[in-house]
């Protein structure tokens, strides 16, 4: 094997060690960011402290548990995040061994260029092209998934990426200037585990209908607002910068026609995927 080939089986191993050990998964990640968070693991408005948090709401609500667990966790969850933490251990462990290496996977670069510049820009680059690749790698996994989780992983998609354009300095529409500040209250409503994430897994219908704001409570209300007026006329566009930001084309897949669509590998059976089987109405009654 080539020093490129022995560092990524490095990195497989590492992952493969923590699969069925989700607080494992976690202190990986910990671990990273006290070597790389610099001042962001000290503060909680830090980037490193955003991606924990979103780890352990994974854990709280088992979806990193293993399989055979006697509350399995699942293959979709499990897979995305296995992904991402190898890429950024990959990278972790090429930065370490102070080797150069051509034609690495686009996310690795991103990690890379984080671990020598550490700021929101090349964070979020880093994070969500590793995001995306996981949404790649286990699309056949999330048909495994019912269909309220298959919309709420497109939710958690696209809240990331406009999370994204504001710290890109990109905003859809008059409004969305107001809220450009990466640290600021639109951040805090589209990150804020605690206010829409559900803890408990898979999804019911009725967690979907409060996921979409459909419950008629103030939160629900404001996040409606906010759906509506800043991400969901945009997802076209949002979706056609992510591809560039992140080096990742296949995000565009994702969409159609301003609406989301992932998974895509059966698109012929999935074309009105979600328009038929999860409309407003079909929420309230089915």
């Amino acid at each position: 094997m080539n020093k490129l080939q022995i560092l990524e089986e490095k990195a497989l191993g590492i992952v493969d060690q923590v699969s069925d050990d989700p607080q494992g998964r976690y202190n990986l990640r910990y671990q990273f960011y006290e070597k790389y968070g610099h001042s962001f693991i000290r503060h909680k408005s830090g980037l490193g402290n955003s991606e924990l948090a979103f780890i352990q709401w994974e854990i709280k609500r088992g979806v990193l548990n293993p399989i055979h667990h006697t509350l399995p966790g699942s293959p979709w969850w499990r897979e995305v995040n296995s992904h991402f933490i190898y890429l950024a251990t990959l990278a972790q462990l090429i930065y370490e061994s102070g080797e150069k290496f051509d034609d690495l996977p686009a996310p690795v670069n991103f990690w890379l260029d984080y671990i020598k510049k550490p700021n929101e820009c090349s964070w979020y680059r880093a994070h969500n092209s590793s995001i995306i690749a996981g949404y790649e790698v286990a699309d056949k996994l999330a048909f495994e998934e019912i269909i309220y989780e298959q919309y709420f992983v497109n939710i958690v998609l696209y809240r990331l990426l406009y999370a994204q354009a504001m710290v890109e300095g990109v905003t859809f529409g008059i409004l969305g200037k107001i809220f450009g500040n990466p640290r600021g209250f639109a951040v805090s409503i589209i990150t804020d585990i605690k206010v829409f994430y559900p803890s408990h897994y898979p999804l019911s219908k009725q967690d979907i209908i409060y996921i979409t704001h459909k419950a008629h409570n103030f939160e629900g209300i404001i996040e409606d607002i906010f759906d509506e007026l800043f991400i969901l006329p945009h997802l076209d566009k949002l979706y056609k910068e992510a591809s560039d930001w992140n080096n990742a084309p296949i995000v565009l897949k994702y969409i159609k026609d301003n609406h989301p669509c992932y998974p895509i590998t059966l698109r012929d059976a999935h074309d009105n995927h979600f328009n038929n089987k999860l409309t407003f109405k079909n929420l309230i009654v089915s």
